[in-house]
């Protein structure tokens, strides 16, 4: 019986259950299915999966990635990266083709230019730019309105 692992043409992905968790740097050259959690960085050569309850804190670079739970970090697909609805991405997304389902979350910026990841020096800089600004903005419309409607009333 030979070993399936060996076959280029198999379909059938790894899959990191719901109650995994992992920590550091996850290398893959297979079909990847992530259902639970990781935080560190995932270099990948294949389809990468998230799930949707899948909870990444991790800088990805893979082939193709499709995001149905939630990212923390930047995110490069060499070929193609889908954010589907209901997923929830906050970071940088690089690669030639991208798709935002209608419903799906997504606070960053996409740069379609070829590149497949930031420069690593701004890879912190611009998630804590993001995370930092991102509850100001929400705050200020309803912290002016509650103050507009006190000072009417």
């Amino acid at each position: 019986m030979s070993n399936p692992y060996d076959s280029p043409t198999v379909k059938h992905p790894s899959v990191l259950g719901p109650t995994l968790k992992f920590k550091g740097e996850l290398i893959a050259d297979e079909n990847l299915l992530i259902h639970g959690e990781v935080e560190g960085s995932i270099k990948h050569s294949s389809l990468l999966t998230v799930a949707e309850r899948g909870q990444l804190n991790a800088n990805v670079t893979a082939e193709y990635v499709a995001i149905d739970g939630n990212v923390v970090g930047d995110i490069g697909g060499s070929k193609s990266v889908v954010v589907s609805a209901g997923a929830d991405v906050n970071g940088n997304i690089y690669s030639p083709v991208v798709t935002l389902r209608e419903g799906a979350k997504f606070n960053g910026k996409i740069d379609m230019s070829g590149k497949t990841a930031a420069p690593a020096s701004k890879k912190k800089s611009s998630r804590a730019t993001a995370s930092k600004s991102e509850a100001p903005v929400e705050a200020k419309p309803s912290d002016s309105k509650a103050k507009d409607s006190a000072s009417a009333a």
